[in-house]
């Protein structure tokens, strides 16, 4: 007899954005793309981590999905991008999520602060849904099909679904 196989789950990309604006635009992109992910929104740092240890607005959420990888703008209102990247660093759980900063500042001083924090891409944020769509591509293409991402349960065990 064969053995039935499931198809494997979407992979949960979590998104750190305030603005609603760059949400849509990322949303429409990501659908026009057809990737094979699921898109998790949250506007802001502390939001970041409160769906990461499901607490508070996310406390009676399951403890899965965790994010295979999270895009993370850097000019958020409450925690600030870089503070939720050296936080996510300094946790030993979150520490192997991959970030990805997507922001508006090019400011090379900036950029090298996000890497010596432990980013692991920093993008520019294209002023046109045409260059998005292209950047978003790239992304997609390397993040989601080129690279290998950690698997969420093999270092977050208490994101495993009840009964496996």
């Amino acid at each position: 007899m064969k053995k039935q196989q499931q198809a494997p789950e979407k992979i949960a990309v979590l998104i750190a954005e305030d603005s609603e604006v760059d949400r849509n635009l990322l949303r429409d992109a990501f659908a026009e793309l057809d990737f094979d992910i699921s898109l998790i929104f949250v506007g802001d740092g502390q939001e970041l981590f409160d769906y990461l240890r499901r607490t508070n607005a996310f406390a009676s959420m399951d403890p899965a999905p965790l994010p295979a990888l999270i895009l993370m703008d850097l000019n958020m209102p409450r925690m600030k991008g870089l503070d939720a990247l050296q936080a996510l660093r300094a946790d030993a759980l979150l520490r192997a999520l991959p970030v990805i900063v997507l922001s508006t500042s090019s400011n090379p001083r900036q950029i090298a602060e996000a890497y010596a924090s432990g980013v692991n891409a920093y993008m520019t944020k294209p002023a046109q849904f045409s260059e998005l769509l292209d950047a978003m591509k790239k992304f997609g293409d390397f993040w989601l099909g080129v690279s290998k991402l950690p698997d969420p349960l093999a270092w977050a065990p208490h994101a495993r679904p009840a009964g496996t």
